[in-house]
């Protein structure tokens, strides 16, 4: 595991970002390795978030041949809190800006949102130099119960809407605590 700062927030506070990966001369080479972004805490009050990034961060950095397997095959990139601000000043779903960061994502300023900024950048860089399988950005709801996905829409029958709902699919048969019912593959115009 490697740890480097992201970027400098608003108030000047860091955003750590973390890379887990097996050292190259381990196993396959590192330019064969899918990509897999995790990010949380883009919503400050949802505290359960970091909970979940911490138990997969252990995990993943954990002795257990899967966690070893997966380090082999993957490079994974993860922002564990998107908006270190927020959760210092104890904002509930803003950044220091006043905005949702979370409602950033199709064009973020560089300098009011730089979190998003940045990890849409590595998002983008890691598409040049490998295959990115997976974006999750954990979150805690307000109303809802069980553990679920939100994930991309697409009505049409193209390989892409079924790429959508494997990892969902995946943990739904894997675990009795994930709610494939609960997920939810539509997005409301003011949630883009």
């Amino acid at each position: 595991m490697t740890r480097r700062s992201l970027c400098q927030t608003l108030a000047g506070n860091n955003c750590d970002m973390l890379m887990i990966t097996s050292p190259t001369e381990e196993t396959q080479p590192f330019n064969k390795r899918k990509g897999i972004v995790l990010t949380a805490r883009v919503h400050p009050g949802e505290s359960n978030s970091s909970w979940m990034m911490k138990g997969i961060i252990d995990y993943l950095t954990g002795t257990s041949l899967d966690a070893k397997i997966l380090r082999d095959n993957f490079v994974f990139k993860i922002v564990p809190m998107l908006n270190p601000d927020g959760v210092i000043s104890g904002n509930y779903r803003c950044s220091l800006s006043g905005e949702d960061l979370n409602r950033r994502w199709i064009d973020p300023d560089v300098r009011m949102y730089p979190t998003i900024w940045h990890v849409k950048r590595v998002i983008q860089q890691l598409q040049l130099e490998r295959d990115v399988i997976l974006f999750c950005d954990l979150h805690g709801h307000s109303k809802k119960k069980n553990i679920f996905m939100y994930g991309c829409s697409d009505n049409s029958s193209t390989p892409r809407r079924i790429i959508t709902r494997i990892f969902p699919r995946i943990l739904w048969k894997t675990s009795q605590n994930f709610s494939f019912q609960d997920c939810s593959f539509a997005m409301q115009k003011s949630k883009e």
